[in-house]
């Protein structure tokens, strides 16, 4: 009977529950271990699913700023848990997790997401958006606000944003697509960093890595005091510019009247300026030579 009612206990079923809210409300989740996935809906109404190995129980706090959801183990210690959650649009939302994969689709509101050992892909996101991984992936489309992304041993890849953006990763490449930012720092240590994306009149873009290249694309008609600094790396440019200041290879030289600045920093990787549609012309040939072969 001891065994059966063992058995029973840790083959709990699958946790099903609906929680109304509020607006003003925020959602925290926690799994230590396991994956978290949120999506939204106008509904002022936040849905729990949730399985696991050992999870009894759902622990389920609630205040007049804040819904907390985290599994409860039948054994005492924190279990391994598949979270899938419908929460309100509006709803801001943060995550916590060590060996745990995130995906949040659909928010409107503030979104914080923190993992050690797992990927980390968000659509969407309003006002502070703060995404980081120690060992995943980094993936955020389609916010708008303030952003702050990171990696330290993979990619980071940000597409389609508004605002304040910030990228960093120490092993690995950091993408930039489709952005539409006043200012701009993206950091690597052992990768590369591609920057496809507007520069405003006044705006600031920093752009520096170790051992990598760095990719900038340069429409027509920018204006930008432009700085490049490398030691071991060379510098290649689409269109024809004067260097200015010149040291080595460090140098300036200047588009239109300079109103933007950009910073471009590689010790040992080459420094390219691009027209637009150069990267996709250049996949593309790519994909037509493989087709060849």
């Amino acid at each position: 009977m001891l065994a059966l009612a063992l058995v029973a206990l840790l083959a709990a079923p699958d946790q099903d529950t609906t929680v109304t809210v509020q607006r003003g409300q925020r959602l925290e989740i926690s799994a230590q271990t396991g994956e978290i996935t949120v999506r939204t809906w106008t509904r002022n109404v936040v849905r729990i699913q949730a399985t696991g190995e050992h999870l009894a129980r759902l622990g389920i706090d609630q205040s007049s700023s804040m819904i907390s959801v985290r599994g409860v183990s039948a054994r005492g210690f924190p279990p391994k848990v598949t979270f899938e959650l419908t929460i309100p649009t509006w709803m801001g939302v943060r995550l916590s997790g060590v060996n745990t994969t995130m995906h949040v689709a659909g928010a409107d509101a503030a979104v914080t997401v923190e993992t050690v050992n797992g990927d980390v892909d968000v659509t969407g996101g309003n006002g502070v958006v703060s995404l980081r991984s120690v060992e995943g992936v980094v993936k955020l489309v389609g916010a708008k606000g303030k952003v702050s992304v990171g990696s330290v041993n993979s990619d980071v890849t940000v597409i389609d944003v508004s605002g304040d953006l910030q990228a960093e990763t120490v092993n690995g490449d950091v993408q930039l697509e489709k952005v539409q930012s006043d200012n701009v720092e993206a950091n690597t240590v052992n990768g590369d960093v591609v920057y496809d994306g507007t520069i405003r009149p006044n705006g600031r873009y920093r752009l520096v890595t170790h051992n990598g290249d760095i990719a900038v694309t340069i429409a027509e008609g920018t204006s930008a005091l432009v700085s490049v600094s490398t030691f071991q790396g060379e510098f290649e440019s689409a269109f024809p510019v004067t260097l200015t200041n010149r040291r080595g290879k460090q140098f300036d030289f200047t588009l239109g009247s300079g109103s933007a600045r950009i910073e471009l920093e590689s010790f040992a990787g080459t420094i390219r300026l691009e027209r637009p549609g150069a990267r996709s012309e250049r996949r593309h040939r790519g994909d037509d030579k493989d087709e060849r072969e």
